[in-house]
């Protein structure tokens, strides 16, 4: 089957702009646009049109397929990268090292910070616990996002990020923030 441009097709890949859109309004209340940051590359709503349109497209020239494939999308792709992306072969060895390098630097108590680290994301700088679809923690000291929409998703899954937003908040005196899991931290 080759590409052609026709009414059918402008509408077939209006139902991805629609599933995409639907998807970044109704996940954070707004377009997620393309960026890049670090070695991450988010393609976000446009990734999730051309994803739909393309998909309902190819798939069955459907305007509804489309539409389901551009809400699940920017998803799918990220999905892929990330399955895409090499990871360390065993990243809960060098992030206590990471974590003792940085507290060094801010005069913070490293053995705390690794273990609230442990206790809140098991030492994995990809861990993810979505708790309502505007309120997923995320990285290794779990930062919320609803509490802070300040720090995007691939500032709080960076490790050097993590720990230094964590470090910086002891100094002001924050710890409380990991209240939810002191009786793990707390021994």
């Amino acid at each position: 089957m080759s590409f052609q441009f026709t009414t059918e097709t402008f509408i077939i890949f209006l139902g991805g702009v629609i599933g995409a859109f639907l998807k970044d309004i109704l996940t954070d209340g707004c377009i997620e646009l393309p960026y890049i940051s670090g070695k991450k590359l988010s393609l976000g709503f446009l990734g999730g049109w051309m994803l739909g349109g393309f998909a309902g497209y190819f798939i069955d020239g459907s305007f509804v397929t489309a539409a389901m494939a551009g809400y699940t999308g920017s998803s799918i792709i990220q999905s892929i990268m990330a399955s895409a992306t090499p990871t360390p072969s065993s990243p809960a060895v060098a992030i206590p090292d990471l974590i003792k390098q940085i507290c060094a630097e801010y005069g913070v108590d490293s053995e705390l910070a690794i273990r609230v680290a442990k206790c809140e994301s098991g030492l994995r700088p990809n861990a993810k616990n979505t708790n309502a679809p505007d309120s997923i923690d995320r990285g290794l000291y779990q930062i919320n996002s609803k509490w802070h929409p300040e720090v995007s998703d691939a500032q709080a899954y960076d490790p050097t990020f993590s720990i230094r937003f964590f470090c910086q908040a002891v100094k002001n005196g924050q710890l409380n923030m990991w209240d939810a899991s002191k009786s793990c931290w707390n021994k």
